[in-house]
Parts: C-alpha cells; sequence; structure tokens
C-alpha cells in the first residue's frame, strides 16, 4: 500500500487483450491499447506525451472531474437551507468540471495497487472551489478481460453536491490525427437537453426523434451532408438512475472495433472534440485533428443543483454518492 504520495506516479494494468496506463495527476487514465494476435497493440484513449502536457492544454483529457463535472450557472446554487453558495468561476460566470482547481488538477494518493486494479483518494476541504464539507473521494479502476470498471465513491460532513465522472477522448481506430466523426454512435436515450450559447440546459427536455440527436440506433456521427457536425449536449438516458446498464456504443467500422459503455447515472455528456489542433501531439507524436477524439461523459444532468425538475445532485452527512462505469472493447 502507498500512501500520501506527492509526486506525479504512472500505473499500467494489463491482461492478455487489454492494457491500460493511468496516473495519480487527475486520478486519469492515460492510454487504453487493445491487444491482438499480431503483437501491434493500438491505443484507443487520448493521451499527450508528458504529464505537465495535460495542465498546459486544460481539455480534462482522461481525468476525473469532481467535484461536479460539467457546468454550472452563474457559479452558484441554492442549497437545501435556501441559502445561496458561491463557486468558483472558470468558463465566464460559469463553473466548469469543478472550478479553476478541479479534481484533474489534482495529485491524487495512491492507495492500493494490484496486478488488476489501482485505487486513488482525494480530500477536498471545506470551502474548496466554494463547495461547501470536507469532501472524501475513491476512484477504483479494475481490469478483467476486456473490460475496464470504474468505480466513485464520496462522502461529506456537510451538505453539498456532488457529480463525478470520467472525461476520456476515444479514438478507435487509434489515429489521433483523423477525425473521430466517421464512427457510429448509440445512445441510450429518448431525450437530450437543448442549451444556450454558453452550454447551460435550456428550459425543458426536447424529443431525439426527428433531429440530428437521435442516436437510438447506431448511426454515423457525421453528417452525410458533410455539415461539420457539433456535440456538447446532455442526453436524458433510459433506465433507471442507480442501475449499472448499457448506455452508449461506439463503433469504428474501418477497424472493427467497438467500445460499449455501461453506468449507473441519470446522463450522458457526448462531446465530439473541436478545440484540438496541430501543435497539440498524442503519445504516439500524431498531430491532433480538431476532431481527434469523442468524450462520453456519463453523469448527473448539468446545472443539477439550479433545476428542480433535474436528477438531485445534493449529498447529505451520512450518505454516500456511488458512480459506477465499465467500458467493454470487442474488435
Amino acid at each position: 500500500m502507498t500512501l500520501g504520495r506527492t509526486s506525479h506516479r504512472l500505473t499500467t494494468l494489463e491482461n492478455k487483450q487489454i492494457r491500460v496506463g493511468f496516473c495519480n495527476q487527475g486520478a486519469r487514465i492515460m492510454y487504453f491499447y487493445l491487444k491482438n494476435d499480431s503483437n501491434d497493440p493500438v491505443n484507443i484513449a487520448l493521451g499527450f506525451p508528458d504529464i505537465a502536457d495535460y495542465a498546459r492544454q486544460d481539455s480534462y483529457i482522461g481525468a476525473t472531474c469532481g467535484r461536479y463535472a460539467n457546468r454550472i450557472a452563474g457559479a452558484s446554487y441554492t442549497d437545501l437551507h435556501g441559502n445561496k453558495v458561491l463557486l468558483a468561476a472558470n468558463e465566464g460566470q460559469n463553473l466548469l468540471h469543478g472550478g479553476p482547481d478541479g479534481f484533474d488538477r489534482r495529485t491524487w494518493m495512491v492507495m492500493e495497487e494490484t496486478a488488476t486494479s489501482v485505487i486513488y483518494a482525494l480530500s477536498s476541504p471545506d470551502g474548496d472551489q466554494g463547495f461547501p464539507g470536507a469532501f472524501h473521494t475513491i476512484v477504483r479502476y479494475e481490469v478483467a478481460g476486456n473490460s475496464l470498471r470504474c468505480e466513485i465513491s464520496a462522502t461529506c460532513d456537510a451538505p453539498t453536491i456532488v457529480n463525478m465522472t470520467n472525461h476520456s477522448y476515444w479514438n478507435l481506430s487509434g489515429r489521433f490525427d483523423q477525425s473521430a466523426a466517421d464512427h457510429e454512435l448509440e445512445i441510450h436515450a429518448d431525450q437530450y437537453l437543448p442549451v444556450d450559447e454558453g452550454l447551460i440546459p435550456l428550459p425543458g427536455r426536447a424529443d431525439v426523434a426527428g433531429t440530428r440527436f437521435d442516436f437510438r440506433t447506431s448511426r454515423p456521427i457525421h453528417d452525410p451532408s458533410g455539415t461539420d457536425p457539433s456535440y456538447d449536449h446532455n442526453f436524458c438516458l433510459t433506465g433507471k438512475r442507480g442501475t449499472l446498464r448499457k448506455i452508449a456504443t461506439l463503433y469504428h467500422g474501418a477497424s472493427n472495433r467497438k467500445l460499449t459503455l455501461s453506468s449507473t447515472e441519470a446522463g450522458l455528456q457526448f462531446y465530439l472534440s473541436k478545440h484540438f489542433n496541430a501543435t497539440m501531439t498524442a503519445q504516439n507524436g500524431d498531430k491532433l485533428h480538431p476532431q481527434a477524439g469523442i468524450a462520453l461523459e456519463p453523469q448527473t444532468f448539468p446545472d443539477s443543483p439550479n433545476r428542480d425538475d433535474f436528477p438531485a445532485p445534493f449529498l447529505l452527512p451520512g450518505d454516500t454518492y456511488s458512480h459506477i462505469m465499465v467500458w467493454r472493447v470487442d474488435s
């Protein structure tokens, strides 16, 4: 067991089918290699060549996001007692992925490593980024066969809000110098959340039927007309929150690779990257295409603290927050 590590530490978990790399800086996934019979493994999860690149590029690549992933309008909310809580804004007037010093920027403690699992822990003091209560969270990754499982749990000594996820970017071709918009995507959702220009959800929910947001059956992400697609939206998942269930499938026809994502959460943020550029390079030296990766982030809905009609994000003393994600790859 390793406690209290303050330096960056890399961990590799592997078996006959996959090899996955992690770092305690951000409790992040660094790479996800698929092994094959020709002994030519392919990495399908975007990562940078150097640890320092992650902080410089600020794209949350592979990281654990918290305390609150996604956005909170006005970087504030009203707590359960009617008091206004002010948070640290880092995207205009809004909070994004936990604030300017979110969990993705923290050096987590490595609590335990085995041949198949690694456990990270982080403590966040009362008032950290404006969030109330002393908050403690654990992230456990485990490889088994062709799957990677992530279990996130958290407690707090005062009423607070929580929404934690993993922010990996996927490209099943293994070519991060090419657009991932040629992938096919299926999302188990009948509705999505329209957003304003700041990507804050507008009132209500919208049906996906008859729109470009209809991924109920697998289809290409790109528009057949050649229009450049833009997606950074939350999908309202079917099934019961708290139940581990399949929520999305990503498929790349040319390589015949498929990624299946399961989660216990209520929403899925689908983001097709558009901000990468050729000054950034992947671990293999590829200069990044703007649409190099696809982020599929299971979560509570964005801005839930300010929306009574959204899944509740509140965590009370004595309760435990829990979120499970499983990625399974087939090729």
